[in-house]
């Protein structure tokens, strides 16, 4: 469409921001932002949280129907890879470098080849602690509990110096699993 007559007050005048208008749009949001930026970090770090808890309750589902499934022998055990992301634990209850579901074809209780059903990832910024302390693994019997009996107990928590959020994952020994937020134990 042509437009012949041009001018402030003609109906094809040219429509947009100006740089001014422009300008003070993203002063706001500069300032929005520098208020919404520290609260996030607490939003952020539960959510880390709850995907490592999150991730260990699939990964013990998956564990116990894989004993089901297959009579026993499923093991779950801690990773222990020695890179610069994680260092190798010092201790068997210190389980933040993620861990592996295998089938203990041969009942050695050690990973061997061709024995891996699944590994679980390292989880960033959330340290796994095995409150038990009962070792770096635990198995899963042919009905779907854990072997021995007893409660099995996992805190998972931020590791950002100063943060309070944490949270315990239980297995009861019937296999149950629950979990409690901002707790050590499932009590």
């Amino acid at each position: 469409m042509l437009c012949p007559l041009r001018g402030p007050f003609s109906s094809c005048a040219a429509r947009g921001f100006t740089m001014l208008e422009l300008m003070v749009v993203v002063a706001i949001l500069a300032v929005l932002a520098a208020l919404a930026g520290p609260n996030m970090v607490p939003v952020i770090e539960r959510w880390r949280v709850r995907q490592a808890v999150e991730e260990m309750t699939t990964t013990i589902a998956y564990a116990r129907s894989e004993a089901i499934k297959r009579g026993g022998n499923v093991v779950v055990l801690r990773t222990t890879p020695e890179t610069s992301q994680c260092g190798l634990p010092s201790s068997v209850a210190d389980w933040r470098c993620g861990w592996t579901v295998f089938d203990d074809l041969n009942g050695n209780g050690a990973l061997d080849d061709g024995e891996t059903l699944r590994v679980s990832p390292p989880s960033n910024g959330v340290s796994a602690t095995n409150a038990n302390a009962s070792g770096a693994s635990f198995a899963i019997t042919r009905w779907g509990e854990a072997q021995g009996g007893g409660t099995l107990t996992f805190v998972f928590a931020s590791t950002r110096t100063g943060s309070t959020v944490k949270t315990a994952l239980c297995m009861g020994g019937g296999g149950r699993v629950r979990t409690k937020q901002g707790a050590t134990t499932c009590d």
